[in-house]
């Protein structure tokens, strides 16, 4: 049996990790379209995305559209959430896999900017 601490916890993931989605795939827009230059402090600090600013850009651009799927998976999940609660575990599968499929499409679009 779940404490009262316990099933409150799982919702708060669900929209916190929802949040974090979006805000990936809006640093990924904004990265994307080059105006976060590469720095060590915004931006997916992933070697080959900071081999050059063609890398940058062109890692960051290809990291819009998988995180903004999973931004809206992640939503949808935490909505429907709201009136069945294992829902929510589908916003977490969201990040993961939303992260995952963002690093990769990055990493690819990375390396063939860099030639």
């Amino acid at each position: 049996m779940e404490t009262p601490n316990e099933a409150g916890s799982l919702p708060v993931l669900g929209w916190v990790f929802a949040a974090l989605l979006l805000m990936i795939a809006l640093i990924c827009w904004v990265a994307g379209s080059g105006k976060i230059a590469p720095n060590g402090a915004v931006g997916l600090r992933i070697p080959p995305l900071t081999r050059s600013t063609s890398a940058w850009k062109a890692g960051h651009a290809a990291g819009v559209a998988p995180a903004s799927i999973a931004f809206v998976v992640a939503l949808v999940c935490s909505v429907v959430g709201l009136f069945a609660p294992p829902a929510y575990w589908g916003a977490v599968a969201a990040l993961v896999g939303g992260l995952i499929w963002v690093i990769a499409a990055a990493v690819r679009a990375a390396n063939a900017a860099t030639g």
